[in-house]
């Protein structure tokens, strides 16, 4: 018996000091390395700290029903691991990929149909689907990504909740106060109550300019907005057509991140063994830290947000963004009223003038204001291209060397 009682003594001092210097490493979301020794491109499996080549990673994530992958909206290099991710899963499971976007909205998923089917022209998707989803100027930073899935038929959900219920919860003293009608297009059975997700997104809130006096009516849109893409893509699922399908999804970082957003609400709904992989910036410009980093004070979790790194640098479209340098207004019976030039820019270079009317850029129509800063947005810095004006009842072409325009007319 004392010799048995001394094994359990010196076993317990033993176990005592070997989780005593693993406790040393601090951060829960990886315990074998050390995170700040990463390069760019580097893939990692958090729970073990192994490293990844794409062909593993693609290999592991095989393994899941699910697939998150969360992102930066601007940042190029997370749509690239996006659409590598994409083109992996879709070559090893053909016809059997199915792409869920956070950035298209439920009342738009016969519009997303139609473009897919080709019965819809990009141009039109864009202005009927993609723009009032997420505006017109983010279409640039998935345009290959929806492209990819139209041309290999890979079906796409739209599964955000529509704008106007997402407004109307912003604004309402509490959901009870809402119009009938936006009352039943909420999701069914939310959870309002997650800790560690009220605490996140509290501390992201407090990151933002507006301060928090409305913290409690911003968490509730991003329950909503959750919980929203987690029924959407559960109701797929579920469904004839979505029997057998992997799901591949991509929303913001914070919508994946730790699982508390769309994975578990997901998971509640249809317990489907997922993967989230986040690709971590660990390199931004320093022109452009002002724009990207957010001073937020993120609460220590016991939870980690991610089960891959993918190691990535940052840049955005910005530098790549051409502009006429012009300020217009719909014009009656159609087209873009010229109401002023910026000195230098594109426009005036070209002989564009105040009252003119832009009536067709590249042989494209342009009835709408739509129309004109698509068709200007296909560019890239020293293209041309003829632009047809209408001044003083008289049709010119003039041709245009597009260029980026920065305020004041700087370049």
């Amino acid at each position: 018996m004392r010799a048995t009682a001394l094994f359990l003594v010196a076993a317990s001092l033993l176990l005592g000091g070997c989780a005593q210097t693993l406790l040393t490493v601090d951060r829960v979301e990886s315990p074998y390395r050390d995170l700040s020794s990463l390069n760019k491109g580097d893939i990692v499996h958090l729970p073990t700290g192994r490293r990844l080549s794409e062909e593993e990673l693609l290999e592991y994530l095989s393994s899941y029903r699910v697939v998150y992958v969360g992102e930066t909206h601007d940042n190029v290099y997370d749509h690239q691991v996006e659409l590598t991710i994409l083109k992996g899963l879709a070559e090893r499971f053909p016809g059997q990929v199915v792409l869920g976007l956070e950035m298209l909205r439920r009342p738009y998923q016969e519009k997303v149909d139609a473009y897919l089917a080709g019965e819809l022209s990009e141009r039109e998707f864009v202005r009927t689907a993609w723009s009032p989803s997420w505006g017109p100027n983010s279409w640039r930073y998935y345009r290959d990504i929806l492209r990819f899935v139209r041309d290999e038929g890979i079906p796409v959900l739209a599964l955000n909740a529509g704008r106007d219920l997402t407004r109307a919860a912003s604004r309402a003293p509490n959901l009870d106060e809402l119009d009938e009608d936006l009352r039943k297009r909420l999701p069914k059975d939310m959870d309002l109550a997650d800790p560690y997700h009220r605490a996140f997104i509290r501390a992201i809130f407090g990151g933002h300019s507006e301060g928090t006096n409305r913290s409690e009516a911003f968490y509730r849109v991003q329950v909503i907005w959750d919980e929203t893409m987690a029924e959407t893509a559960a109701r797929y699922l579920r469904s004839p057509e979505g029997r057998g399908k992997r799901l591949v999804v991509f929303a913001g970082g914070n919508h994946v991140r730790y699982g508390f957003g769309m994975p578990r609400r997901l998971f509640r709904r249809v317990p489907e063994a997922y993967v989230i992989v986040d690709p971590l910036t660990i390199e931004i410009p320093e022109e452009k830290q002002e724009k990207v980093l957010m001073d937020v004070n993120p609460p220590d979790l016991p939870l980690r947000p991610a089960d891959v790194y993918w190691a990535v640098g940052y840049d955005d479209l910005e530098d790549e963004r051409v502009m006429l340098g012009v300020r217009i207004e719909k014009a009656e019976g159609g087209g873009a009223r010229v109401l002023g030039v910026m000195p230098d820019s594109p426009a005036a270079k070209a002989g564009i003038q105040e009252g003119d009317v832009i009536v067709s850029v590249d042989g494209e129509p342009v009835e709408e204001l739509f129309d004109l800063t698509f068709q200007v947005g296909q560019h890239k810095p020293g293209d041309r291209g003829p632009v047809v004006v209408v001044r003083n009842g008289e049709r010119r072409e003039l041709q245009v060397e597009y260029d980026v325009v920065k305020h004041g007319g700087e370049r």
